[in-house]
């Protein structure tokens, strides 16, 4: 069974973020899943989700995601894959259950834009066997303080588990904003674009990665108004 997760903390990102992942993901993913939002506010989300809520406040936003990988939180063996809300779903995506079977794979960070051979876990797409790592979130809830030391999330569990984590292909994940369009493109603040365009995809590409500004749900080019439904 293929655990597919997201998480929404705060208000960010409205339910609407959870429901079209959801949508996107029933129309480009053909194996047997569940899909499971953790949350602390379920108002709203789509009834054939999974919704899990978190047990306490101790963390905020992002510092929340080292708890999906929590022993037990999944019946069924199989393998579990992370997605963040701000991703765009254009392709099937069945070849990220498919490619390297029990490693832990993830997006190679974004960043590498600038830096061509920058390796650093990008936690936005994440693929790992189901109740294996638990550790992330042992050592994090053990003590939180940690969250102090690390930039972010992905950081803190690139930082444990370096040695073990691969990456998927570059091509199959492109930063909107930097690969698929460019910085140039983008109003003085990032919030959006100068102008709506058609873009054209590498066509292996099937996750369309938006990270800090602009949000999704202001952009209006075709691809993204056309697949974020």
């Amino acid at each position: 069974m293929i655990n597919v997760i997201c998480v929404k903390h705060g208000t960010k990102y409205s339910v609407d973020y959870v429901n079209r992942l959801y949508n996107m993901i029933s129309r480009h993913l053909t194996m047997p899943y569940k899909f499971y939002c953790f949350t602390e506010d379920p108002a709203d989300i789509n009834p054939n989700i999974i919704v899990r809520e978190f047990p306490h406040s101790k963390f905020k936003g992002w510092w929340w995601k080292p708890y999906i990988f929590k022993q037990g939180l999944f019946p069924d063996s199989g393998i579990n894959f992370y997605i963040d809300l701000d991703m765009v779903i254009v392709r099937n995506i069945d070849k990220f259950m498919d490619y390297l079977p029990g490693q832990f794979l993830g997006l190679r960070d974004p960043g590498r834009v600038w830096r061509p051979h920058h390796q650093m876990l990008g936690s936005a797409v994440m693929r790992w066997p189901t109740n294996q790592y638990s550790d992330i979130w042992e050592k994090m809830e053990s003590n939180p303080n940690l969250s102090s030391k690390f930039h972010g999330d992905q950081n803190y569990i690139y930082d444990l588990h370096k040695d073990r984590i691969v990456f998927y292909p570059d091509d199959w994940i492109r930063s909107y904003k930097w690969e698929v369009r460019t910085r140039s493109e983008l109003l003085s603040d990032n919030s959006n674009f100068k102008e709506i365009r058609k873009v054209t995809l590498h066509t292996d590409t099937a996750i369309l990665a938006f990270h800090g500004k602009p949000m999704v749900h202001v952009v209006k080019d075709p691809i993204i108004v056309d697949n974020w439904i």
